[in-house]
């Protein structure tokens, strides 16, 4: 099905062709891949993708530093042999800026025509990229996607009523205090591991949307998918063959859930099509 494009992904998408002419890449027809918290815009008929932030300055003041991070950790991972989608080496590894937008470029890749990984290659394929990340040199700051949950609640225009505000702030007090509590060892981390960013290609499955990348406990990259009801987190946990500790696990389940709440009720202010699945998240946090 072709995706419809909202007016702010056609900015996006025009803003980048603009970009991509400033470094000497001729693009006649720009398309639009996804639209969520980045709008993904393929610069045809050039072998570049530009990652434009969009719902993500709703909450991220400084979105060029994020997508700077995420660059430097991937052109790290790349020179690694790690199987990543890689930034375009057609133009320089840094977050550039046109018409207002801020974006970073990126190798395009055709996906195969395959359904989304399975829990083993899940498993696995994380316990591999957490083994080259445990050498990357760089200091990250600690689970940056955290820092997300109180901007959006301060935020002056939200979906919240002052009660769903209440509750989700009340949930994220609770949950960060839960995972402090637990402590345990830190590392590097994919910072948003779930099933959507593994993606199948002709030359295999790699890994990609590291813009969260900061450092945490493993557990923060494996409950990107066992918090799933989908997926099978036995199985996954399985693959991934390193022991995690239960408690953290669960403290960080139930964190991803609270950010996926947030993210979808900011994805509903700009695509209203995402209102409805806004709404169950919130209402999951409700006291009976």
């Amino acid at each position: 099905m072709p995706l419809t494009v909202s007016p702010g992904a056609a900015a996006a998408a025009r803003a980048a062709a603009s970009a991509a002419a400033g470094l000497g890449l001729a693009c006649d027809e720009p398309a639009v891949l996804a639209d969520g918290a980045n709008v993904i815009v393929h610069l045809r008929p050039t072998p570049v993708v530009a990652k434009v932030a969009a719902t993500t300055a709703a909450v991220r003041a400084d979105a060029a530093d994020w997508l700077q991070r995420e660059l430097d950790l991937v052109v790290f991972l790349s020179a690694a042999g790690a199987p990543v989608i890689a930034p375009s080496p057609e133009v320089p590894a840094r977050a550039q800026h046109a018409d207002g937008h801020v974006m970073s470029f990126w190798t395009y890749l055709k996906p195969a025509g395959t359904g989304p990984a399975d829990e083993a290659t899940i498993g696995s394929m994380l316990a591999d990229l957490h083994g080259v990340l445990r050498t990357y040199p760089t200091a990250l700051p600690v689970l940056p996607p955290l820092t997300d949950i109180p901007v959006y609640l301060a935020r002056p225009r939200t979906r919240l009523s002052a009660g769903d505000a209440a509750a989700v702030a009340a949930a994220f007090r609770r949950l960060t205090e839960e995972l402090a509590t637990a402590g345990g060892p830190a590392q590097p981390l994919h910072g948003d591991a779930g099933v959507l960013n593994l993606m199948a290609t002709d030359g295999g499955w790699v890994w990609h949307d590291f813009e969260d990348t900061g450092s945490g406990p493993v557990a923060w990259d494996l409950a990107a998918t066992t918090a799933s009801p989908r997926l099978d987190r036995s199985r996954i946990l399985a693959a991934y063959g390193e022991p995690a500790d239960p408690v953290q696990l669960r403290v960080c389940e139930q964190l991803r859930l609270l950010t996926l709440t947030v993210w979808y009720n900011l994805y509903a202010e700009r695509l209203p099509e995402c209102g409805p699945r806004a709404a169950e998240l919130l209402a999951s946090w409700r006291t009976p």
